[in-house]
């Protein structure tokens, strides 16, 4: 497995300007990058930065005279770090940006031209961590063949590999199995040298078929012949395999020492493939057989498809049919499917409620009409499961898979997401990952969302979520942060991120920002006795609303809830470039009692300037400060600077996404007042935690 990864990507911003390298690292958090900067003020602190403290990118302004762009360069190459250097230049001379890649700087960004400094941060993030990951797996792969080398050595079942047709790598059990005493024996010596004359020719022209890349069978059967000329009945398991760098033919020889069945072998190999329930291949089969394709792929070109199934409202039909029945219902569905599945095509049970289908060599066109068929032969005819019979649809996800996308996470992944996207609107269609046609479906996915976010302001579906926030100073009165989530129509909650860029790029989030608010103060009026607190979340383009500090007042009015229970969120980059917006925001919430937060709080350049002249009630400080918190005084240290810099002006401050007990002690000792996280409760649509 690859390391988890930090999302937050650490940078070093170099420009003699506070307020420029404040805008560049503001402008990269608005368009959605998790950036934490720093920014040196001399040669000396720059220096200090490289060494004591781990950075992901450089982004050097090529004006600097603070720090030179060539220090920067020389100093950022002489730590011996993978350190990719972004040269910002404020104009796009030809001879000056080849003196710039002269340099050796990695990527030239152009300050002014919108969304070029975003592509160059991510394209730069993006390659340190494909070079990182391959030498985290690099390693991890000379551990693997070391320890594989080990378990082949001491296995007792016969195993060797095979190049071109010769021995290159035997273990002690295989030379004892055929009298030989050291692999110097057989070393380069032909395999077909160790099947009986009867049947070596059809085994040759296995050989030959394989070296052509053709299908690996699972098992074969042949009469072996050992060193001293005496045959005995095999069965031999292949599997490709890799030795020294190079390519070559595991395989596994199991003498039979009592006549076999070949049938039966084959009818067990078969069982052991397959899912019982419904007769397709199971799972680790499938994924086998993926790998094959993606592999091919990768290195002979050819094409193929890859489609999820998955029943719509899954949960509602057990209701239905009773969980006891929910093997009958996919096998039931697997029926119905097995006639759409031509040679070529595998499928398999992948998942509880989830079907597979591979077509291999299938073209785009070849790979959307099976999805459309699948689709379409499951709606249109009634599921018979035994006992009961149901009208279902299905969900489908596809992709077609290609030398650009052949991994198996990334293909698997963007099928499983765009499962979810058909299931998002309403379940009974097929999404394809088309890059032919990209812009035409995504505008379809972009209408079908909209009419689901209209539906859910106009209908009140609207659900919110709520996570507690503990205080560390003994206060038990409740505290809940808001989360909103979405009814997709059928019950089934739709998470934030699926809409809320598309609700904002169409002018709807303000309508939402208004929803949860109102809905937020109906739940403190119903709850009125326990006396709660709610931090609601709004946007960037409701601080710009004037009207919607009046409209928070009139809805508190009209529910009978005392203003101070509800405080207001933004993100500390929204307000950074909003300050005298946020500021005059803020001011009127405080007029009738109402609080205001900044969350994300701490990553900006200068954050403890942006609080002392907002003065919000509270600040709660960006998860990526707890990462690693309990064993890092760097981030110990820092938590303390901003929870003191928030006491300055009257604010607690609440520490966010806080994942273990031993972080709790530090962060009283810091100064933080609140902590909330997974690891003390999740976010859930219970308000019932004993606080």
């Amino acid at each position: 497995m690859l390391r988890k990864k930090d999302n937050t990507i650490r940078v070093l911003v170099i420009d003699d300007r506070m307020e420029d390298a404040e805008s560049i690292v503001t402008g990269l958090r608005n368009d959605g990058l998790a950036v934490r900067a720093t920014r040196p003020t001399s040669l000396d602190e720059y220096r200090t930065m490289l060494a004591g403290q781990p950075v992901d990118l450089v982004l050097a302004a090529a004006t600097s005279k603070t720090v030179e762009p060539t220090q920067a360069l020389t100093l950022a190459r002489a730590t011996g770090n993978d350190l990719p250097v972004i040269l910002i230049a404020d104009g796009h001379d030809d001879s000056g940006l080849a003196a710039m890649l002269g340099l050796g700087a990695d990527n030239i960004a152009l300050r002014n031209r919108e969304g070029h400094l975003r592509r160059a941060v991510e394209r730069e993030y993006r390659d340190l961590n494909a070079r990182r990951d391959l030498r985290h797996l690099d390693a991890r792969l000379h551990e693997t063949e070391r320890r594989c080398d080990a378990l082949i050595d001491s296995s007792r079942d016969p195993i060797a590999y095979i190049h071109e047709g010769m021995h290159i790598r035997a273990n002690q059990a295989y030379l004892e199995m055929f009298g030989y005493e050291d692999f110097d024996e057989i070393e380069g010596m032909s395999i077909l040298d160790m099947v009986a004359p009867g049947d070596a020719g059809e085994f040759k022209t296995l050989l030959k078929q394989l070296s052509k890349g053709g299908e690996i069978p699972p098992l074969h059967h042949l009469t072996a012949q050992g060193a001293d000329g005496q045959e005995f009945p095999a069965t031999m398991e292949f599997s490709p395999a890799t030795y020294d760098g190079e390519p070559c033919l595991q395989i596994i020889f199991r003498r039979k020492e009592t006549a076999f069945d070949p049938a039966m072998i084959e009818q067990m190999e078969s069982l052991r493939r397959q899912d019982v329930a419904t007769g397709l291949l199971n799972r680790p089969t499938f994924l086998q057989s993926l790998e094959d394709a993606i592999a091919r792929s990768a290195s002979a070109h050819e094409h193929h498809g890859l489609i999820l199934v998955q029943p719509d409202h899954f949960g509602t039909l057990l209701q239905s049919v009773g969980i006891n029945n929910a093997d009958a219902l996919m096998a039931a569905l697997a029926e119905r499917l097995r006639p759409l599945l031509g040679e070529q095509v595998e499928a398999a049970r992948f998942g509880e409620q989830m079907i597979a289908v591979l077509a291999r060599g299938a073209s785009h066109a070849e790979t959307e009409a099976l999805a459309n068929r699948i689709v379409a032969a499951v709606a249109e005819r009634i599921l018979d499961t035994g006992d009961h019979s149901l009208t279902v649809t299905v969900s489908v996800g596809a992709v077609q898979v290609s030398e650009r996308n052949a991994q198996v996470p990334r293909v698997l992944a963007r099928a499983q997401e765009l499962l979810e996207t058909a299931q998002g609107v309403g379940g009974g269609r097929m999404e394809l990952y088309d890059p032919g046609a990209i812009d035409r479906a995504e505008q379809d996915r972009i209408n079908a969302w909209i009419e689901r976010i209209q539906g859910a302001l106009a209908n009140d579906q609207l659900i919110l979520h709520y996570q507690p926030i503990i205080s560390l100073h003994g206060n038990g009165a409740p505290f809940f942060d808001v989360l909103m989530r979405m009814d997709n129509g059928t019950g089934e909650v739709v998470m934030p991120s699926a809409f809320l860029p598309i609700a904002e790029e169409h002018g709807l989030i303000r309508d939402l920002d208004r929803g949860v608010i109102a809905k937020a103060v109906r739940t403190l009026a119903a709850n009125a006795k326990r006396e709660m607190r709610f931090i609601v979340r709004i946007s960037r383009a409701s601080i710009e609303d004037t009207s919607l500090p009046a409209f928070i007042q009139q809805v508190l009015q009209e529910h009978g809830v005392p203003a101070n229970r509800l405080i207001v969120q933004i993100n500390e980059s929204k307000v950074s470039t909003q300050i005298n917006e946020a500021t005059v925001f803020n001011q009127q919430l405080a007029a009738f009692g109402a609080g205001f937060c900044v969350d994300q709080f701490g990553v900006g350049l200068n954050s403890a300037q942006l609080i002392s002249h907002l003065r919000p009630r509270y600040i709660k400080l960006d998860g990526s400060f707890m990462t690693d918190y309990a064993r890092s005084p760097e981030q110990q240290a820092r938590v303390k600077d901003l929870a003191s810099a928030g006491s300055a002006v009257g604010a607690a401050t609440i520490a966010c996404d806080v994942n273990d007990s031993g972080s709790m002690t530090t962060l009283f000792l810091a100064g933080v007042e609140f902590v909330q996280g997974n690891f003390l409760a999740p976010a859930s649509a219970d308000l019932s935690f004993d606080f």
